[in-house]
């Protein structure tokens, strides 16, 4: 990706990787990410026996999901079946961890992360998590890398990326793809039929689904195994989103209603002043799942996200089709990944090279 948007010209800058956690039900908020002050944004929290242990537990936790990525994977000989692809729930079942670290920091890390409600996070692969966090550098409590974001958003590179092709056609949606032995038939919603050498869906599993008109069982099955969950969003102005002390205000903005209750879609707040550099004088939001929390009047924009929900079956699925759809048809899409740029980037230069295309 770094590559990509150096020869684009997209500028790029450092941000804060720092996410906040705030608990409506026993009145916990703290920051990671922002050093000392953000983890004691509530100096009392010295002497709470459960957040103490909360943070105790946290290099156990490290040194578990290290210890599950050393040994041996699930197709590896010997390996036990559920014991060597855990979920994250059946993870943290077999550490012993506290339903204190589960409910206020395991559940909201996987559900700040991917946009998903708490059952959702619980079933994510454990071994498919430890990998991004390691990746990241978040097995560790310091020493982390520093993370950029694209200045001006991903829309800046996608217009450079289109700038350089020759035929684009915006807004003109595609209705059916269909394999031939000579090429492959695209029929768009203009009632245009053209056909190609080679396609590449670049699209969510979802949509590939629906318009791939030849999908063999395996294809079918492998795309319906990845599924989404939608997000109502608003781009707002309402800064009542954040944390009330200061201290615990991060990049990223998780709150739950109850510590009993899990929550079926994620509340999380991305402060676009501090990921993005922008002016300080005005709060900038993007709220995920609003609902009654943000005041209309100051609400910019309404969008609808779908993210994809990682399952055990749609990891699997995901591997299978980075290889699927014979000489003629790839698929390419960051939830072939771990649904980030950096994945979207990567599997459009495989579904290249499977064409023989190389960069």
């Amino acid at each position: 990706l770094n590559r990509l948007l150096a020869e684009l010209g997209v500028e790029t800058r450092a941000t804060e990787m720092s996410m906040s956690i705030t608990c409506e039900g026993c009145g916990l908020s703290y920051a990671g990410g922002r050093g000392i002050r953000g983890i004691l944004a509530q100096p009392w929290r010295v002497a709470d026996p459960r957040f103490l242990r909360m943070l105790a537990e946290v290099p156990r936790f490290h040194r578990r999901a290290r210890a599950l990525l050393d040994g041996p994977g699930p197709d590896d000989a010997g390996a036990e079946g559920g014991a060597a692809d855990p979920t994250w729930g059946e993870f943290l079942d077999a550490g012993g961890f506290s339903p204190y670290f589960v409910r206020h920091f395991a559940v909201p890390l996987v559900s700040c992360v991917w946009s998903s409600g708490d059952d959702d996070a619980r079933d994510y692969p454990a071994r498919h998590l430890f990998a991004f966090l390691d990746h990241h550098g978040m097995l560790t409590v310091t020493g982390s890398p520093v993370w950029r974001t694209v200045v001006g958003g991903s829309a800046t590179y996608v217009e450079r990326i289109a700038e350089r092709l020759t035929d684009v056609r915006r807004g003109m949606p595609v209705e059916s793809v269909l394999r031939h032995d000579d090429g492959v038939e695209v029929r768009t919603a203009d009632g245009t039929v053209q056909t190609f050498d080679g396609v590449v869906l670049a699209v969510h599993a979802d949509q590939a689904l629906a318009v791939l008109a030849d999908a063999t069982a395996e294809e079918k099955q492998d795309l319906a195994a990845i599924a989404y969950s939608a997000n109502p969003t608003w781009l707002h102005r309402d800064a009542s989103v954040l944390p009330d002390r200061t201290g615990a205000r991060a990049s990223w903005n998780y709150r739950m209603r109850s510590c009993d209750e899990p929550s079926p879609a994620v509340l999380v707040s991305y402060w676009m002043n501090r990921l993005q550099g922008l002016d300080p004088g005005e709060d900038y939001l993007v709220t995920l799942n609003p609902g009654g929390r943000v005041d209309r009047g100051s609400v910019v924009a309404e969008m609808t996200y779908a993210h994809p929900v990682f399952t055990r079956e749609a990891v699997a699925a995901a591997g299978r089709l980075r290889t699927a759809g014979g000489e003629r048809l790839a698929f390419a899409g960051a939830h072939l990944g771990w649904g980030f740029h950096e994945d979207g980037c990567r599997s459009g230069v495989e579904a290249a090279q499977r064409f023989g295309v190389t960069w």
